[in-house]
Formats: C-alpha cells, sequence, structure tokens
C-alpha cells in the first residue's frame, strides 16, 4: 500500500489497520461477550478496526496518555466507539488479577526498556485469565531497504520520549525470553507482510506528526524526498497462559 499525497495517508493507513487487527484477531481463540485489553491503545487507530471485530466483547483500552500522547486521548474519544478508556501505567496496572479474556498490543513494548518491559509483560499475565491470550505486534527492528532504515532513524529523533527506551523494537527472539520468564507458553512469532509505503510529500507529512528534532529534517528531508519511507515487517508474538 502506498500513499503519494498527504491527503492517501488517512485510508492507506486505515486498510493497514484493519488488516493487522483481522490478523491479530485471528491469533486468538476469543469466547463470546470476552473482557479485552487493548494496551497502549494511543489514538485508536487499531481500537477503530478491532472494536468493528469484536463487537459482542468488551474492549478496555488502557494508556498513560501523558508527554506527546496525551494529545491522542481526544483523538481517541472524537472516534466515538464503544470502549471503555482507562489512564494508567501499563508497567503497574489498576486491574484485577485473572479478569482478561485477550490483551493485545501493538507498538507499545517499543517505547519502554528492556527491565519495564518485563514488569509490563508480569502484568499482563497476571491480569489475564487461564487460557487467555497475548498478542503483541512490533515493526521489525532489522530494516530491509532504505526506506525501512529511515523509520528507525526517525524513531531515534523523538523530540519527547515519554519513557526511557533502549530498541526501536524488541527483537522477536528476546522478547519471546521475556514471556517465557514471565510464565507465557505456547509462544509464537508470525509476520505481518502488508508493507505501508509512503512517498515525497505523504513521507514528510507523516514524519512530522511523530514530534522530531528539528535535526532530523535538516539531514534527512532530501532523501525522504528521494526514496520515501516504509514501515519495516510487523513481527507478531502471541502466546498463552
Amino acid at each position: 500500500m502506498i500513499a503519494r499525497t498527504r491527503e492517501e495517508i488517512e485510508p492507506v493507513l486505515a486498510k493497514y489497520y484493519d488488516a493487522l487487527a483481522q490478523f491479530m484477531v485471528g491469533l486468538a481463540e476469543i469466547p463470546e461477550h470476552a473482557v479485552i485489553l487493548e494496551a497502549g491503545c494511543g489514538d485508536g487507530a487499531l481500537t477503530t478496526h478491532l472494536s468493528h471485530l469484536l463487537q459482542e466483547s468488551r474492549i478496555l483500552c488502557y494508556d498513560l496518555y501523558r508527554g506527546v500522547y496525551e494529545r491522542d486521548l481526544n483523538t481517541l474519544k472524537e472516534r466515538a466507539l464503544n470502549i471503555s478508556i482507562i489512564k494508567g501505567d501499563v508497567r503497574d496496572m489498576c486491574i484485577h488479577t485473572g479478569s482478561v479474556d485477550f490483551i493485545v498490543s501493538n507498538e507499545l513494548l517499543c517505547d519502554l526498556s528492556r527491565n519495564d518491559t518485563q514488569k509490563t509483560i508480569n502484568e499482563f499475565h497476571r491480569i489475564l485469565r487461564e487460557g487467555g491470550t497475548f498478542v503483541h505486534g512490533c515493526l521489525s527492528p532489522y530494516p530491509e531497504t532504505r526506506a525501512q532504515e529511515l523509520v528507525i532513524i526517525a524513531d531515534a529523533y523523538s523530540a519527547d520520549p515519554l519513557f526511557d527506551h533502549d530498541w526501536f523494537s524488541p527483537p522477536a527472539d528476546e522478547l519471546a525470553g521475556v514471556l517465557h520468564s514471565a510464565g507465557f507458553s505456547g509462544i509464537t512469532v508470525e509476520y505481518f507482510l502488508t508493507p505501508v509505503k509512503l512517498s515525497g510529500d505523504a513521507a514528510l507529512c507523516h514524519l512530522k506528526e511523530w514530534v522530531l528534532k528539528p535535526e532530523f529534517f535538516e539531514d534527512y528531508s532530501a532523501e525522504i524526498n528521494c526514496c520515501g519511507v516504509e514501515y519495516p515487517v510487523e513481527q507478531v508474538v502471541s502466546c498463552q497462559k
């Protein structure tokens, strides 16, 4: 999927997240009238499509909504979805033990350090019911093209990171180890192979929404205009309690 102008960005990303939501839900056996937690839901880009797929379930949207992510709360509310919003820290969650049937998150752990990732995964294991499933998606930290590498470079220029983090995304094998140490089993890694590429005005417009340091655009605008940016392959890890 390719966006060449700023007007094409939103429909292209909507198709991407719709396909990703279907992919993630397809990895779990979700009971009727399930309690579902989306952790780090942000502005609801994925939430919108999860809510359409899981209309009979109760969806809890959990996010801290501080710093650069504070503005996302209003965007999520404007989507007028049938969800419950909880403001809180995923490292210490105000949710009862064993009360959630399915946990899904996307591009959450990339914002956390390795130590905080372990704390968060431990919390997910605690609140998930026996037999429940956790599915997490993150962009691969191993770029296959220069356009993908520019996305990874851009992330390092974040102007206001909310947490200290030491990776662009957790490598799938390292994340599998963290999940295992928390007590999860049946750990599998799938790859979501629906690419998003943005070129020209679309690429620069999209990156400016990321709140990056001015130096990034000074150093890389010419190259972005030349080759655009492309999301790396999505690593989707699933496991059971």
